[in-house]
């Protein structure tokens, strides 16, 4: 008996570029490039694919008398229910086919959508939910070889416009499933004069773009995060290709902030794969520029300590051309006492290591290739050394050849501040490919790694790299990301098939399960540039290019200081009073994992438990039903939260 997982998704998009309009309760709707955006005097919310779009970028919207209905890039069909207030996926059966809709030309006329594809024009029947037909040829106009441009509906008339020629063709469009033929192109008739229609698609421009500069608004301040990482205090910094970087508690963000005097790594991010944001507590921030050094924040990224630059005469970073210096990765050091960094250069990069307070340390030469890309630390529990291990590379690209190299060293509180290598070695990676990213299993001093089309982990008794031998449920992808969450699952994005979460068979490393994420799911985009888990809150992060996705779960969250002598929360109880038949739950939260819930009715009596799965996480979920799932009677409850002899009581009060 499992409580449900409050799974909770929500998308951070900018709803820009407007593709389309319509006139919609003394405002308007509009379908943009991050969702679709209703601006009316009594709703004003951008929609995404968490609100059950199924997508988030839509190049048209028009209505029935019933209902919305947008259009994504590629044609899926999402419906909008005017009496519930609720958006759902209807049609999905164009997203195969890989081909975009012309922005903005979604017209409805009765029941029936007009959708211009690139190659066809597709009629769809909003009663019966499915297309009807496409016609991929109008007049002597053949629609693979010249897309439509514009499509109007003037009367009982459809005008398709080619720019050059303008076709139209009369329409029963409360008969249209017995219009034989309509997809026949010779029905259609070219039109020698186009003034009226002009006229009519000229007003139509000139409305959507007074539309466009009155109506949009934006809370969210980022645009494309490229990378993100998770902070002591819960929540996360984004930053963007074009320098900004921002945080978000999981709710609102504040206002952004440059990186570095307004320049940004543009496509050096994306290209490379960079991974140069890393935190530490008390708010401290490390991060790199493609070219102009390393920067040392506190704030969480908001206020700049210090700076290293190549042009800084006293700077000991390496240079990979004059005064230009390259940081693909940075990472926490193992013992919080400050960050690592590696610098490209021409011969064989080097390692940095930058303390707390601002003090520097550079070990040149040391690599076995130029490029270095993304690094990970851990300490020795045998003998405190640390273990650093650098992605090496052949050339920037991530696709092609690279190795790992692993460096063991002293900390530098043991040696003056400073950085010593004592041990280095270089493993062969699967495909021979260069680690993109790197997660650490501490529970089984495991470190996980990705290269762009493996998954890999380094057996440290076989002092060698090993993939696992089943991974079921995950296909075939390009991998850009990962991490782990405090279950022991690795959560893999990729740059075009969303997001993997993969749990261990019992303890086994090598046999693993996948669930999929998508855009079905909540995901903003199926592109994945970035991810991150928070412990603290309970949050799955997701970078894209056009936003920031944010997936709340119980079993994301930390709960191993519940209900000890450094509980960051008391164990607690809400809604209360609680309201079962509004479709809500009661939450019992703030407990220990290894602790026994139970809730009892007013004379005593057991009403229903909760342990193990039950509480991952630290949280209870109760929807108000008994054991055999019969919905209590209203009154007063009471629940019990034990672990070993330490016990913690509170009352609930239920109403129907």
């Amino acid at each position: 008996m499992a409580a449900v997982l409050a799974d909770e998704w929500k998308v951070f998009s900018r709803p820009s570029p407007v593709y389309g309009a319509i006139p919609y309760e003394s405002g308007y709707v509009l379908a943009t490039g991050g969702g679709i955006q209703f601006s009316t005097p009594k709703i004003k919310k951008v929609f995404t694919s968490a609100d059950g779009l199924g997508a988030t970028t839509f190049y048209g919207v028009a209505q029935t008398e019933s209902k919305i209905y947008a259009v994504s890039e590629y044609g899926l069909v999402a419906a909008y229910d005017k009496k519930t207030g609720r958006w759902k996926a209807v049609n999905r059966s164009y997203l195969n086919n890989k081909v975009r809709v012309v922005p903005g030309q979604v017209l409805a006329a009765e029941n029936i959508l007009i959708i211009a594809f690139e190659n066809s024009l597709a009629f769809y029947d909003a009663n019966q939910e499915a297309f009807l037909l496409s016609a991929d040829r109008i007049g002597s106009r053949s629609l693979i070889a010249h897309s439509p441009k514009k499509i109007s509906i003037m009367g009982d008339t459809l005008f398709v416009s080619f720019g050059a020629e303008l076709y139209g063709r009369r329409i029963e469009w409360d008969n249209v499933a017995k219009d034989m033929r309509l997809a026949d192109p010779l029905s259609w008739t070219k039109e020698n004069n186009s003034k009226e229609f002009d006229n009519y698609i000229g007003k139509k421009n000139a409305e959507l773009s007074r539309i466009k500069r009155d109506t949009v608004f934006n809370n969210y301040k980022l645009d494309e995060v490229y990378e993100i990482t998770s902070v002591s205090r819960g929540g996360i910094v984004a930053a963007t290709s074009t320098g900004w970087m921002a945080y978000s508690g999981g709710y609102d963000w504040l206002d952004g902030a440059f990186i570095r005097n307004g320049y940004g790594s543009y496509t050096g991010a994306y290209d490379n794969r960079m991974k140069i944001l890393s935190a530490l507590d008390d708010g401290l921030l490390f991060a790199h520029v493609w070219g102009m050094g390393l920067f040392l924040y506190k704030n969480d990224g908001y206020t700049l300590l210090k700076a290293w630059t190549p042009e800084d005469e006293n700077s000991c970073l390496d240079e990979y051309e004059n005064d230009y210096t390259v940081v693909v990765g940075t990472t926490a050091a193992p013992d919080g006492s400050g960050f690592l960094a590696a610098t490209s250069a021409q011969h064989s990069y080097g390692l940095v290591y930058v303390s707390r307070d601002g003090d520097i340390s550079c070990l040149s030469k040391v690599g076995s290739s130029p490029i270095a890309g993304t690094l990970a630390a851990k300490i020795d529990s045998k003998t405190g050394d640390w273990i650093v291990y650098v992605s090496s590379r052949e050339a920037f690209a991530v696709s092609l050849g690279g190795t790992l190299d692993m460096f063991r060293m002293p900390p530098p509180s043991k040696n003056g501040g400073r950085l010593k290598v004592s041990e280095k070695k270089n493993y062969a990676t699967p495909g021979g490919r260069a680690p993109l990213d790197f997660a650490f299993d501490k529970d089984d001093n495991v470190l996980w790694m990705i290269t762009v089309g493996n998954l890999a982990y380094m057996d440290e008794d076989r002092d060698t790299i090993v993939q696992p031998s089943s991974t079921k449920g995950l296909i075939g992808a390009e991998y850009s990301a990962m991490d782990r969450d405090v279950q022991g699952n690795i959560w893999l994005g990729t740059t075009d098939k969303g997001a993997f979460r993969l749990a261990k068979k019992g303890k086994s490393k090598d046999t693993l399960s996948a669930i999929h994420f998508t855009t079905s799911n909540g995901l903003l985009s199926d592109r994945i540039n970035d991810m991150a888990i928070d412990p603290v809150l309970g949050m799955a992060w997701f970078a894209h290019n056009g936003g920031v996705t944010r997936y709340t779960r119980n079993d994301l969250k930390n709960a191993d200081k519940f209900m000890t002598k450094n509980s960051p929360a008391e164990v607690k109880a809400y809604p209360n009073p609680f309201r079962p038949k509004q479709g809500s739950h009661l939450f019992i939260d703030n407990v220990s994992e290894d602790s026994f819930v139970s809730i009892y009715n007013r004379g005593g009596a057991l009403v229903k438990s909760f342990y193990d799965s039950d509480i991952l996480g630290g949280r209870a979920e109760w929807d108000g039903t008994d054991a055999k799932g019969k919905l209590v009677a209203p009154g007063v409850y009471h629940y019990v939260v034990r672990k070993g002899l330490k016990k913690k009581t509170g009352k609930i009060i239920l109403i129907h």
